[in-house]
């Protein structure tokens, strides 16, 4: 448990802003370890949870397996050209 929470015993509903919306994602203590490492900063989360490198590699290996182009297209959510060209660029 949190020093923040013991002192204060401190609710979700306690927060401020941003942080309640935090903590009752990830909890109370969590919320307060993100509190200390990143107050202060503003942040802003991409779109994508995972590298560009990373889902290339994943495409490539699916397709190996032999899921086909719609397939990944609807998982990764990209174009099928964009897939496309992800599959070429593997070969050369």
């Amino acid at each position: 448990m949190s020093i923040l929470k013991k002192l204060l015993d401190a609710t979700t509903e306690d927060l401020a802003g941003i942080y309640k919306e935090l903590a009752e994602t990830v909890g109370i203590d969590n919320a307060h370890e993100i509190y200390l490492h990143f107050k202060g900063m503003q942040m802003m989360f991409p779109r994508r949870f995972y590298s560009h490198k990373y889902i290339a590699q994943q495409i490539v290996k699916e397709r190996e397996e032999g899921v086909s182009v719609r397939c990944l297209v609807q998982k990764y959510g990209l174009c099928e050209s964009r897939v496309r060209q992800i599959l070429r660029e593997d070969n050369q």
